[in-house]
């Protein structure tokens, strides 16, 4: 489908088509993938037989669609070699691992097409915000490489400069951190800064209350969290500049995201086909809440189809008055990530902890949870087949354990905990992180 540019062109003329148009070219990239995932990858090639969504013939049945079981981690956890096209090593793939809030991170194929797929739409997102492809950025995001090597590849920083960015440390929210990130804002004057929702708010409250003069964006484009009313007011009101939230994951990249009328959460149908379902797996109705079930239609290294992302959401009553014919979800929730909050005062957000356990193959499931503020325990569900020597696994712990006192303080106390199970929550998810201490 070509290089990002050209797509960007392409969605940005498809944005504006009408109704019957859109569905028609959603339809044909949800059968192309089918079709596809039925002839390449074992794993469908089962199941779309099974649910009739697959003729003999080959055609395709589009209203089976709802047959098709649910994907989650478990499955992929199980299934994932049956999971990969046969033919994923001629589309340019390379590994990643999903994160949020499920405590299940599982190891994922995707590829140069979903790659450009997800980039292209996240710059059709920023023009929405007013930001124009080549204008500074800043980002507040995380970034490992700072905390413990003290400095970047120069390929990294080279890359940076090239696409005119500059990185702040999202796991490093001092004060002082913060003074040197307005300055560095008010020396770079991005055109736009995207950040973690939770990094961005800390921030704007730190410029409230030192009262000190921060650059004015175009716009602010927040996303790795749910973004409340008083933190969008909050951060609008530091930076006299407008919001814009954006929803997405590593597993599905870009979903999602508003766009200057602020009415809710464009999804553009010919890369991610979203379904909200509620009771009983039955599609929920306009305002009702459900669980978000995706089908990533850029990836056909590993395809996802009716995937479980783990977050709830609702689709709106109404649609945008900015005049796209677009699936416009009303509300997403249920990717936040904790704070942790040191003896100093120092706030680290949840991502932190959750990259510590990226590409940890013997761990099922994990859960950091900070019960006091010098005690953080851990509790690891390990993989029942991990024969692993011991002492391997010691220094993986003892590894995660210095780094969890970096941020929280040498004094702290770190506890592991191997457990046959962790508890979801009410609404059935799990949570990667969980703090017991009060926010203020």
């Amino acid at each position: 489908m070509g290089g990002v540019m050209p797509r960007l062109n392409e969605y940005s003329r498809l944005q504006w088509l009408d109704r019957e148009r859109m569905d028609s070219l959603r339809r044909d990239r949800l059968e192309s993938l089918l079709t596809h995932a039925f002839h390449h990858v074992p794993y469908y090639r089962r199941i779309l037989s099974g649910s009739g969504v697959i003729g003999s013939d080959g055609s395709v049945n589009l209203e089976g669609f709802s047959r098709i079981p649910l994907l989650d981690k478990s499955v992929i956890r199980s299934q994932r070699e049956e999971l990969i096209s046969n033919d994923f090593a001629q589309r340019r793939p390379y590994e990643n691992t999903s994160g949020g809030s499920t405590g299940e991170p599982v190891k994922l194929i995707q590829d140069r097409d979903s790659h450009q797929s997800h980039v292209s739409l996240a710059m059709l997102h920023d023009t929405w915000s007013g930001y124009s492809p080549g204008e500074r950025k800043a980002l507040l995001w995380g970034s490992e490489r700072d905390l413990f090597v003290g400095k970047e590849r120069f390929r990294t920083r080279l890359g940076r400069w090239l696409r005119k960015e500059i990185w702040l440390n999202a796991f490093r929210m001092t004060r002082e951190h913060m003074s040197d990130y307005v300055n560095r804002i008010n020396d770079f004057r991005p055109a736009q800064i995207l950040a973690y929702a939770e990094s961005i708010y800390d921030l704007a409250r730190f410029i409230k209350s030192a009262d000190v003069a921060v650059h004015r964006p175009k716009s602010i484009m927040t996303s790795a969290g749910v973004l409340y009313p008083e933190m969008r007011n909050t951060i609008e009101e530091a930076f006299k500049a407008p919001v814009f939230n954006r929803y997405g994951s590593r597993e599905v990249g870009t979903v999602a995201c508003e766009c200057d009328r602020h009415e809710g959460l464009h999804v553009f149908p010919l890369t991610h086909h979203i379904e909200v379902l509620g009771k009983e797996g039955m599609p929920a109705g306009p305002g009702e809440s459900g669980e978000i079930v995706i089908t990533h239609l850029a990836n056909y290294s590993m395809p996802l189809i009716r995937y479980r992302i783990g977050d709830i959401g609702a689709w709106s009553e109404d649609l945008c008055k900015c005049g796209r014919i677009l699936p416009l979800l009303k509300t997403v929730s249920g990717r936040v990530s904790d704070i942790f909050v040191t003896k100093e005062g120092i706030r680290i957000h949840g991502e932190y902890f959750t990259h510590l356990f990226y590409f940890r193959n013997w761990v099922n499931k994990f859960q950091v949870i900070q019960e006091e503020l010098d005690l953080i325990r851990i509790l690891i569900v390990p993989l029942e087949d991990t024969k692993r020597i011991h002492s391997i696994r010691a220094e993986e712990i003892d590894e995660m354990t210095r780094k969890i006192r970096l941020v929280m303080g040498q004094g702290c106390r770190v506890v592991v905990e191997f457990v046959g199970e962790i508890s979801p929550t009410a609404s059935g998810k799990y949570r990667y992180t969980k703090s017991m201490i009060s926010r203020e």
